[in-house]
């Protein structure tokens, strides 16, 4: 496996291509982004910084991070998702209730800002709790348990689809399943189709489309990403904190005008993926980064064939 090592960032979240060379990468740490190119080795300066992007109404500090999870393109708006989870002693996060969007430019060559689009969406979890075909996910009770404890709450997966709607992916809950040694076994991972988030950050009431659960083997949803056609990357992972139960991540490719899911045979070792994307003339090569919590100024990044 090719791996190459990348500067500037380490607790990498989301990502998402700008073009055939650059791509700009979340950290869950901080309320910033960073553009890379994919030719040099470290993060173009300066990152942008996203409290400034929305003149305070995002907000730096203690309990202020939102915890970026995932990264879509629609168009010429970037969308970026906050995690939606507790901290990890089950205290409400309310900064980690996100889901915004902004547009990126070249304002000199290698060097890059940001505007804003629209509003910030914060009400996702508790227009699902009014919506009852959401009813047996149970977000109600997730979102007041620890984002890596059996049936906590944390979404990690976002991609744009063809219709211009997102894909928003579910790390935990698990949708069914059942408990053993006290771990949920067998449990599909949830997806949210949100229809209409472009006219959403313009003010217009969410609209979703019917549940979608998938047998991903018992694993949450890591990332998603949208490939061609109707066809998604999904990277899938462990519910939980992978510690007592050592569980590998996997690639799924999934179709969802058939259903139809292919486990992709590649073997990501103990890469712990946080993040995939595509470039725009390579959709037959999955991007995928790794956050693996050991070097505080890097991370990895491998491409898979699909």
């Amino acid at each position: 496996m090719d791996i190459k090592t990348y500067r500037g960032r380490s607790n990498v979240s989301g990502a998402v291509a700008l073009d055939d060379r650059y791509f700009i990468v979340a950290d869950d740490e901080d309320n910033e982004l960073s553009v890379f190119d994919k030719k040099q080795e470290k993060a173009l300066k300066p990152a942008i910084i996203l409290s400034e992007v929305f003149n305070g109404e995002i907000k730096d500090g203690k309990h202020q991070e939102i915890d970026l999870e995932g990264a879509a393109r629609i168009g010429d708006v970037y969308f970026w998702i906050g995690s939606h989870s507790t901290s990890s002693k089950g205290n409400d996060q309310p900064a980690r209730h996100r889901l915004f969007g902004i547009h990126v430019t070249e304002d000199n060559k290698g060097k890059f800002s940001a505007r804003r689009y629209g509003t910030i969406y914060t009400h996702l979890i508790a227009d699902l709790k009014r919506d009852t075909r959401f009813a047996h996910h149970g977000f109600g009770q997730a979102e007041h348990i620890q984002p890596k404890d059996k049936g906590g709450l944390s979404i990690e997966g976002l991609a744009a689809t063809p219709e211009h709607g997102l894909l928003i992916g579910f790390r935990n809950p698990l949708a069914g399943g059942v408990t053993e040694n006290g771990y949920l076994k067998n449990g599909k991972a949830i997806l949210v189709h949100l229809l209409n988030p472009l006219p959403l950050l313009q003010g217009q009431a969410a609209q979703f489309a019917e549940p979608i659960e998938l047998d991903l083997d018992g694993l949450g949803i890591r990332d998603i990403a949208w490939h061609k056609d109707q066809q998604y990357l999904i990277v899938a992972g462990p519910y939980h904190a992978n510690k007592g139960s050592i569980e590998k991540h996997r690639l799924f490719l999934w179709d969802s005008a058939s259903g139809e899911l292919t486990q992709n045979p590649a073997d990501l070792e103990e890469l712990n993926i946080e993040a995939a994307f595509f470039f725009p003339k390579h959709e037959n090569q999955v991007v995928l980064l790794s956050d693996d919590g050991k070097d505080k100024k890097s991370f990895q990044c491998v491409s898979v064939a699909l």
